[in-house]
């Protein structure tokens, strides 16, 4: 079907250029009077492109196509335009025709621009020479047609080997000119046929064209074989100079007819110093071997030869093995170099001899077979190795050979007959021979024959070694670098190993389904390996791999990568949801407990799940997928397993960019502290703030939701807590004295659990306190009960130096935790902060008694009481009603930085619904800040929603 459409652009691509070619003919150009000679051309060159033969790709451009003598008619007898067109219609033919195998559009068109370029420059080499268009005046015309002849095969030459592999970004062939060159008799060749044509032509004697027809046609079956064995040769040439083995061959003078590259390389000798010479004399070092010799014998009884020649070298002496085989009318001699080879057999051979010296000299077991009676000497320390009586004595062969394994008793007859046949010089066989205790040791048995006349054997006898343990040791040894030695599974690098095979096989379609990778990390194995001990923690491990092994179906493959990490390579699976159950199998298998040392240990499992894809470059990109899942699989709650998607890359590597910059930030102290006024509800002033840190990467304002879990996390909490802390004291006591009636009580710093933690925590507020020249009774610490309860007592014994210190202390967020009402009340806790969640239910209908609740456990407690998140006046009202004294919120005041916050404080004015709270001019001009107040109820804009109040509550903690 393919063959049809190409046919028939060919076909109408024809019936175009000759309609074209008749118009212009009617149309006066190039001759009036020969239009259908022209139009006749404008076919020939299409057929002779189309019908010609397909050149191969080996073959190089110095030969000639046949279409190239129609161009030399067009041009000597219509000139240089009209044999363009003739060319370029025959270029564009044959482009057509192999446009579906090897000429793409752009390929086509180089080509054409070629023929056209090459079909000018002959022509304007022809009239510059004054050549004549159609009449020939002999011989003067044979200087221009010659002209013209070079400069078409120089221009098409250059342009085919030079230009077009450039446009193509091809390799360009810089010996062109000796193409070039090359091609010029075949051209010239061409051009005379064109001078012909364009004779029977001119003078109209058709009926030569039936004669001579025979004649051309026989003359191109003639040209199509000369190709064709160019192209032969070619390729023979490019088979012989890409063996790896040297190869020559001889004549059966002794000359040298061939020398390969790879032979230069062997023996040194360059191929232009060895062709038409004899070996001896191009290779002078090879007189002094056997090989002239062995040469001349094959030569003379056409049989082959082997030999190896010892040749001195800049190296070293090089061994080389020569094949000499006869062939027609000379040999070919193949070498190889086997130096690296011979050496290394020679240290074989020789590292052999020394274990067979060592174990001659040991106390092996020592026998001797008469072959002729058939009696059989067994040492007392043979027999003792098969475990009977260690007395000598003489029995049958049969004593021997019946214990022998079955499966090696057919290769011990062999070796036998093989040594008493003269084949080998000595017997040398390892075998496996029954014990009394039932069991197969291995055994090393040798010996040697003697011999009688006619070279008969007549006994054989020799030693018998135990190589039990050694064949042990060698099987550890050599798989002691494939297997984990606690675990007995494959180590990483198998794995790894064949996950890639199995990915290539997955590229190459070879490998049936679908595959994935499994990561396992086993949960909490660090507390069992702490609290019970090392060897509990292997023995756990150990258990684990089997039961790993009990999940694997027939071809999945199961590998411990070190630590309490394990890898499962899933063959043949259909979906996601086959991995996704052999995943949820694995779970249940490890949920049952395993008893190790006297008592029971529960473990589980987080596992990543990535799937083989044709993306995947090397198996290290699935495992890196995986892993990654199986992470994800730990930071969502462990003894899960996760599937690997492309969105968990980009969200591993945002978290390590966040990750590396909030470290920078730390170090360089790159973060602000804001300040939230807290008010009195009863007169709306401002009397304290609560310090909140505040953080910009690269011009973005992170919300502290996302950055301080990670700082707590990454252990850089301690010191930006430190960093918060000195900011706010330092920052307070500036305001108490530079605003003596601004009314300020106290500062609120928060404080984390990892800060209560520190062993010093207490002398570094004591510190902060005192640099900034605050007294310890208006800082205010405020405390999480999660951070409380996390140890209890150790936190009130903290509380209650702080206390004694003077600091007071605020109970954050509360409601939210789960501190018990039996330790609250023995902690020292100086007022509750009621969590935004509670203010927002006084605003709802059928509202929760919560709040009433808390105030009533404060003054149980004898402690103040703080709101947050006020946002609406009718909650403030209500919590002045429920004899709530202070408050904060977005109802009195954003979070303001320090030079807002200075301004509130200088306009000294109640703060809520009939007072509007000062802009931050900082942020909003850049200049000094100019608070402005008003009568008017302040409205905060609409967009406040509850995104807003969780970034509020997160800064709090």
């Amino acid at each position: 079907m393919r063959t049809l459409p190409r046919h028939s652009r060919v076909v109408a691509f024809a019936a175009l250029a000759i309609g074209a070619g008749m118009l212009l003919g009617y149309a006066g150009w190039p001759q009036p009077h020969r239009t259908l000679e022209f139009s006749g051309l404008i076919l020939a060159a299409i057929l002779t492109s189309t019908l010609a033969i397909r050149q191969s790709t080996t073959v190089d451009r110095a030969t000639m196509p046949p279409s190239s003598v129609i161009d030399f008619t067009s041009l000597l007898l219509f000139g240089a335009d009209a044999a363009t067109l003739v060319a370029t219609a025959g270029t564009i033919a044959h482009g057509l025709r192999d446009s579906e195998r090897s000429h793409p559009p752009l390929r086509m068109l180089l080509n054409a621009a070629t023929v056209m370029a090459a079909t000018q420059a002959a022509g304007f080499a022809h009239r510059a020479l004054g050549g004549t268009i159609g009449h020939f005046v002999w011989p003067w015309q044979g200087v221009p047609i010659a002209a013209a002849v070079v400069a078409y095969c120089f221009v098409k030459i250059a342009a085919a080997e030079v230009i077009v592999p450039l446009f193509m970004r091809q390799p360009v062939n810089r010996s062109w000119p000796k193409s070039a060159l090359r091609a010029c008799p075949d051209y010239f060749i061409g051009a005379s046929l064109g001078v012909g044509l364009v004779e029977i032509i001119d003078h109209r004697m058709w009926e030569v064209l039936p004669a001579a027809a025979v004649p051309l046609y026989f003359a191109y079956q003639a040209y199509c074989g000369y190709v064709n064995r160019l192209e032969g040769e070619h390729r023979v040439r490019e088979v012989i100079e890409s063996l790896d083995q040297g190869m020559c061959v001889v004549d059966s003078n002794g000359h040298v007819t061939l020398w390969n590259e790879a032979l230069e390389r062997i023996v040194g000798c360059p191929c232009e110093r060895t062709l038409g010479r004899s070996l001896v004399a191009a290779v002078p070092v090879l007189g002094k071997t056997d090989l002239p010799r062995a040469i001349s014998d094959v030569l003379t009884n056409r049989s082959p030869r082997t030999l190896h020649l010892g040749l001195p070298s800049a190296e070293g002496a090089r061994i080389l093995q020569v094949k000499v085989l006869p062939v027609t009318g000379g040999v070919t001699l193949l070498w190889h170099d086997v130096t690296e080879r011979t050496h290394a057999e020679r240290a074989l051979k020789r590292s052999e001899e020394r274990f067979a010296l060592a174990a001659e000299g040991a106390t092996d077991g020592l026998w001797e077979w008469d072959l002729r009676s058939q009696e059989f000497y067994f040492s007392g320390r043979w027999r003792a190795m098969i475990g009977l009586p260690a007395d000598a004595c003489i029995g049958r062969p049969e004593a021997w050979m019946d214990r022998v394994h079955p499966d090696d008793i057919a290769k011990l007859r062999e070796a036998l007959e093989a040594h008493l046949s003269g084949t080998t010089d000595h017997f040398h066989h390892e075998h496996r021979i029954r014990h009394e205790d039932g069991t197969y040791r291995r055994f090393l048995c040798r010996g040697v024959a003697v011999r009688g006349t006619g070279r008969r054997p007549s006994r054989i006898a020799g030693s018998l070694t135990d190589t039990t343990e050694r064949a042990i040791a060698q099987e550890r040894l050599r798989t002691a670098g494939f297997l984990d030695p606690l675990t007995g599974l494959s180590n990483r690098a198998v794995f790894v190993e064949g996950l890639g095979r199995r990915l290539e096989e997955f590229k190459e379609r070879r490998g049936g389904g679908r595959f994935a990778a499994l990561y396992l990390d086993l949960d909490r194995f660090k507390v069992v390996n702490d609290s019970l001990g090392h060897l509990v923690g292997d023995e756990l491990l150990t258990a684990v791999s089997r039961r790993l092994e009990s999940c694997l179906r027939q071809g999945d493959a199961l590998a411990r990568l070190g630590g309490d990490e394990f890898a499962i390579l899933l063959n043949g699976l259909g979906d996601e949801h086959q991995a996704n159950a052999i995943a949820f199998r694995i779970q249940e298998t490890l949920s049952a407990p395993f008893s190790i040392g006297g008592r029971e240990v529960f473990i589980s499992a987080s596992i990543g799940i990535a799937f083989g894809l044709a993306q995947h470059t090397n198996p290290d990109q699935i495992m890196h997928d995986a892993d990654t899942a199986m992470y994800h699989a730990k930071a969502r709650g462990k003894a899960r397993h996760e599937l690997f998607d492309a969105d968990m890359n980009a969200r591993v590597r945002d978290r390590l960019g966040l990750e590396n910059d909030l470290r920078h930030a730390v170090n360089s102290n790159d973060f602000e502290v804001h300040y939230q006024p807290i008010v009195s509800l009863a007169s709306g002033m401002c009397v304290g703030f609560e310090s909140l840190v505040r953080w910009t990467r690269n011009g973005e304002v992170i919300s502290p939701v996302t950055f301080i879990p990670i700082a707590e996390e990454l252990g850089l909490i301690e010191a930006l807590g430190t960093w918060v802390l000195q900011q706010a004291c330092t920052t307070f006591a500036d305001w108490q004295r530079r605003f003596p009636d601004g009314g300020l009580d106290y500062i609120t710093v928060n404080v984390s659990s990892r800060q209560l933690m520190q062993q010093n925590f207490l002398s570094i507020v004591e510190q902060a306190v005192h640099q900034a020249g605050l007294k310890p009774c208006d800082l205010r610490l405020e405390i999480t009960e999660t951070a409380l309860m996390d140890s209890p007592n150790v936190a009130a014994e903290l509380l209650r130096d702080l206390r004694d210190f003077g600091v007071k202390i605020y109970l954050d967020d509360f409601g939210t935790g789960y501190s018990s009402l039996s330790h609250l009340h023995k902690l020292p806790v100086d007022a509750l902060k009621i969590d935004r969640s509670f203010v927002r239910s006084l605003l709802l209908p059928d509202r929760p008694a919560i709040v009433e609740s808390i105030m009533a456990l404060a003054r149980t407690l004898n402690t103040s009481v703080v709101a947050e998140g006020i946002e609406d006046d009718v909650q403030a009202r209500e919590l002045e009603r429920l004899g709530c004294t202070h408050a904060q919120g977005y109802l009195f005041s954003r979070p303001l930085s320090a030079r807002t916050a200075e301004a509130l404080l200088m306009a000294n004015q109640p703060l809520g619904p009939r007072h509007v709270q000062p802009q931050d001019p900082v942020a909003a001009t850049g200049n000094d800040p100019e608070p402005y107040y008003s009568s008017a109820r302040f409205q905060w804009p609409e967009d406040i929603d509850v995104r807003h109040a969780a970034v509020q509550d997160a800064t709090q903690r």
